[in-house]
């Protein structure tokens, strides 16, 4: 029955057309890069029996590669990575994570100069050293490693399209909220007839056959690729890919590696205790992400004819304010400065939920003027 179901599934995404919209500004192509699968014909989830497919994929995706579900089996992880590109923390890390539930954890990591030893005790998180940003590229590691498919798809605006990858067929499920998709739909010009990704499409590669993600780009122009032909991690019911690249613009960011993943064996009791200096020092938020949203500006004079994104990845404080912030590599030269100037010189929402930093993807749409 399940080969079936994705038969049928198929059928439906190859033979999906929609209708072409209205003419308005339209928006810069996404960027031509081998990684972006879903270029073919993309269908509308618009039956609850598509939709029902489509997030049971999603949701088993989610909790094969989630880290962090409650009552998950109790793990120590230990990875390694090296980082290049713009930002300031360019340099090999490692990271080593300690779970035994969500109110008790442990993990520490290093990248360049930074260290970190943070602390999870009674549900509140602790440092063992005073509070300092955590660099952008850490955050982006255990993003990929711990939490890929991450966010509340039941009432997104959900497009599927089949596609071909390392020689397999994946189910490339793309993600949006309804107002973005809209605008997209209205001003993307040839894409409007249901064909490709979109600027505002979160985008899950995953082998319907096995439930597996093999790709995962937030935003168009980088991607997160999850290699299982090196020697596969298989621990309590998972599979888990030993190889994890992060790829932007064409260009390796990050090579994640995990070394090993077992049962923790913890001896010292109070290694998961906070110590006296930890409590006086008081709890110290955690992170949260990652997320995106759309910040909308006034192209420069040249730019008439066409709305240009240019995809920013940020770390954000508590109050808003960016702590870094990086460019895609792919982005157009003359916009890319102005656009990381503007995150940097922006103050967004606030953040909820105890939420000391987060990780943010931009899309900055420079208009034309009128």
């Amino acid at each position: 029955m399940g080969s079936v179901r994705w038969v049928l599934l198929g059928i439906f995404l190859t033979s999906a057309l929609a209708q072409r919209g209205p003419t308005r500004p339209e928006i810069a192509p996404l960027p031509d890069d081998p990684l972006e699968l879903a270029t073919g014909p993309a269908k509308v989830l618009d039956t609850p029996q598509l939709r029902a497919l489509v997030l049971g994929l999603l949701e088993q995706a989610r909790q094969n590669n989630g880290m962090h579900t409650p009552a998950g089996v109790p793990f120590d992880i230990k990875v390694s990575f090296n980082s290049v590109g713009q930002t300031g923390y360019a340099a090999q890390g490692e990271l080593e994570e300690t779970w035994m539930t969500g109110q008790r954890w442990r993990w520490t990591a290093h990248i360049g100069d930074y260290n970190i030893d943070k602390l999870f005790y009674n549900g509140a998180a602790y440092d063992e050293r005073p509070k300092s940003p955590i660099p952008l590229r850490l955050q982006m590691v255990r993003s990929a490693v711990f939490w890929p498919v991450s966010g509340n798809f039941a009432p997104a605006y959900l497009r599927a399209a089949t596609a071909k990858w390392d020689g397999d067929e994946v189910m490339c499920v793309l993600s949006s909220r309804g107002a973005d998709a809209e605008i997209d739909q209205l001003s993307e010009g040839a894409q409007t007839s249901g064909n490709g990704r979109r600027w505002s499409e979160t985008e899950y590669c995953i082998d319907p056959k096995t439930g597996l993600l093999r790709t995962y780009s937030e935003a168009p122009g980088i991607y997160t690729v999850y290699d299982y032909n090196d020697v596969t991690i298989h621990f309590h019911g998972r599979t888990l890919a030993r190889q994890i690249s992060v790829v932007a613009g064409g260009m390796t960011i990050l090579q994640i590696h995990i070394d090993s993943i077992a049962d923790p064996h913890v001896s010292d009791p109070a290694f998961f205790l906070a110590t006296p200096q930890m409590l006086q020092r008081g709890p110290q938020g955690m992170m949260a992400g990652p997320f995106r949203f759309e910040q909308w500006v006034a192209a420069p004079p040249g730019y008439a004819n066409a709305i240009q994104p240019v995809v920013v990845i940020a770390t954000l404080d508590r109050k808003g304010k960016a702590l870094e912030a990086e460019v895609l590599p792919d982005a157009d030269a003359s916009l890319s400065s102005a656009a990381q100037s503007l995150v940097m010189h922006t103050t967004y929402r606030q953040a909820q939920h105890g939420a000391e930093q987060r990780l943010a993807y931009i899309n900055v749409r420079f208009f034309p003027k009128k």
